[in-house]
């Protein structure tokens, strides 16, 4: 069926709001990315014309289970927004074995930020643990959208400070604190985490095997009880 309420809308600037129940082309334009413009407006005051932006420059993607999203040395070319799902990332040691860096949710961007931002080989990859959900924006894009709203440039630098925090606080844990203070870190932290990820992510995520994951757990809970 013909539906010319969009060109009403455009051609004599009638707001979109009123009529979004006349149309659903009209009603969904009004809440894409609505996850990521939510996210937005915690951050920073933007306006609803710097938030229609994220329309323009980002692209939802859905990944499968166990997808990668980039595999090392490939540059990363992407910043991610997770919508639904987690990612993980991890490197490859010369045994051939996966060490897990660090983990995003929902709500969480993932990329790798030293190859994303210079452009070098990535010594991350990156890597679903379930259907995920993303929306996805390209470097070009994003340097893009800062020209045309400043205001986003101040956006990235606070989100790039506190993915590093992140990041910084992980190491942090893993070099100086003991498996038991690491895992009483990462359940006062992001308990989340021990409902949704495998365990043998969650083990290599704290430097410790699934077996020895286990017993500290039930370590832990057998104190609790009887304290």
């Amino acid at each position: 069926m013909h539906c010319s309420i969009p060109f009403l809308v455009v051609r004599y600037k009638l707001p979109l709001a009123n009529y979004s129940y006349l149309c659903p082309i009209v009603a969904n334009i009004s809440v894409m990315f609505e996850p990521l413009k939510d996210y937005c407006r915690r951050i920073l005051p933007f306006t609803d014309e710097e938030l229609r932006a994220v329309d323009e420059y980002f692209v939802e993607k859905t990944f499968k289970r166990r997808e990668l999203l980039l595999e090392a040395p490939c540059p990363c070319r992407h910043l991610f927004f997770i919508v639904k799902g987690s990612v993980r990332y991890f490197r490859i040691k010369e045994d051939g074995s996966e060490t897990t860096c660090d983990i995003s949710l929902e709500n969480q961007w993932a990329t790798e930020f030293v190859s994303f931002t210079s452009g070098a080989p990535a010594r991350l990859s990156l890597q679903t643990l379930e259907e995920t959900t993303v929306y996805c924006i390209d470097k070009a894009r994003l340097y893009a959208l800062y020209k045309a709203f400043p205001r986003y440039e101040t956006f990235g630098r606070l989100i790039t400070e506190r993915i590093l925090q992140q990041s910084i606080d992980t190491s942090v844990s893993l070099a100086s604190q003991k498996p038991e203070e690491r895992f009483k870190h990462l359940m006062q932290t992001r308990a989340e985490l021990f409902q949704r990820v495998p365990r043998k992510f969650i083990a290599n995520l704290l430097g410790i095997s699934p077996e020895s994951l286990s017993r500290l757990q039930k370590r832990i809970y057998s104190k609790n009880k009887n304290s």
